[in-house]
């Protein structure tokens, strides 16, 4: 109880290949590498990821925190809190989820899933992420990234200090998010994906019945592999949060299960992060030279391994469970089409556009969905709460003018 680390590893890089399965399958079954989750929650049409993400942030919390307590030692990896960088990179992340529908994370599980656009979107990725190695040392970027620097700081001091009392604060934390997960209506006119799963005896009202039906389709549209009569397995893994259905308690807590694994992960090597792996590649096969390029060189660990099992983790649950692979075909999501009609070539322009820019935007604030909201907002970042509040800021005023100012 006194802090000192008494259990302490540093695993091999290649075993970030199975975290990345673990995130990669069990968030594919949550359905967030259909590009329409993010899009209908830039309109707060659709609050799955937000009733999702929650759960994850707390529980994780609780057990980083809590075993650090007992003496288990963990490889921190808070990103730094140079306040303007992070503002403005947020800023322009959260307007390019919007536009995409995707992060960086969520572009390598639709890549699993067959989705066509998903090589729009790492294409585009990648040029965001070359825009900020080419910026990094320029004046301008070294301004953003050292004004109002205030380092690597949590909720109760600097990082890997006062893990007392960063217990106590992640148990305060752990109420609030769960607080979230459970009242925060998936829908409009219903209940949260955590209140419906644990009631089975819940009723839908017509209005939310009518958004959970087109929730459904939404997942499995555009699939190259149709579900079977006795696919009970697909069924109930598409039917999302539905009363009664067999797999509501693993879709319900998907959250911990991720919030879990990350733990583990820092356990192991380090926190789950995945845009860094875009950087890494663009240093290697375009940008060796340039200082950001070497900085990732110096000091990537198994994000391209843990970004590879990610894609392989959503191929084998929607091959194999879900049933949701595309093989490639055409699909435009729901959300764009309603507004900007079928067009695949307008899709993917705005694809590769948003993605440009959600890129960009993660490098230059040093984290994006995976290293600042999940893996940052689980350790109590300052950096990573700012970033989160101005992405959802930034993502819904967005959306609003996107898709629903007349």
């Amino acid at each position: 109880m006194n802090g000192e680390k008494m259990i302490s590893v540093t695993a091999p890089l290649w075993i970030g290949i199975f975290i990345g399965v673990i995130i990669g399958g069990v968030a594919e079954l949550w359905g967030i590498s259909n590009a329409d989750v993010l899009l209908k929650l830039s309109t707060w049409e659709d609050r799955l990821f937000v009733n999702c993400i929650t759960i994850a942030i707390g529980v994780g919390g609780v057990l980083l925190y809590g075993l650090s307590v007992l003496g288990i030692g963990f490889h921190f990896g808070i990103k730094p809190d140079y306040v303007v960088g992070v503002a403005i990179g947020a800023l322009i992340f959260g307007a390019g989820i919007a536009i995409s529908g995707y992060v960086p994370g969520t572009e390598w599980m639709a890549l699993g899933e067959g989705r066509r656009e998903a090589i729009y979107a790492v294409a585009g990725g990648l040029l965001g992420a070359a825009a900020w190695t080419l910026l990094y040392q320029t004046s301008v970027g070294q301004w953003l990234i050292t004004t109002y620097n205030f380092g690597q700081i949590y909720l109760a001091g600097k990082v890997a200090t006062n893990l007392v009392v960063g217990f106590y604060i992640s148990i305060a934390w752990l109420a609030a998010m769960l607080s979230i997960a459970y009242f925060l209506p998936r829908f409009k006119g219903g209940k949260s994906c955590v209140y419906i799963g644990t009631h089975s005896d819940y009723k839908m009202p017509p209005i939310e019945l009518s958004a959970h039906r087109e929730a459904t389709e939404t997942l499995i549209e555009g699939s190259a592999m149709p579900i079977g009569p006795n696919d009970k397995l697909a069924k109930d893994a598409n039917i999302h949060w539905a009363p009664k259905n067999d797999l509501r308690w693993l879709l319900t807590f998907v959250g911990a299960i991720i919030g879990a694994t990350v733990v583990l992960e820092m356990f192991l090597h380090q926190i789950f992060g995945e845009s860094t792996t875009y950087s890494w590649i663009v240093g290697y096969l375009w940008l060796p030279g340039y200082n950001y390029s070497k900085l990732v060189f110096a000091t990537i660990g198994w994000e391209p391994f843990s970004d590879i099992g990610t894609l392989l983790g959503a191929f084998i649950a929607a091959i194999f469970i879900s049933r949701r692979f595309q093989a490639f075909n055409k699909w435009v999501p729901r959300t764009w089409k309603k507004r900007y009609g079928g067009s695949e070539l307008k899709r993917a322009f705005a694809v590769f556009g948003g993605s440009f820019m959600v890129l960009f935007g993660a490098r230059m604030a040093d984290g994006c969905a995976s290293g600042h909201i999940l893996s940052g907002d689980l350790q109590m970042a300052v950096s990573s709460i700012e970033f989160l509040i101005i992405v959802m800021i930034s993502l819904l005023v967005m959306g609003w003018f996107l898709y629903k100012r007349r």
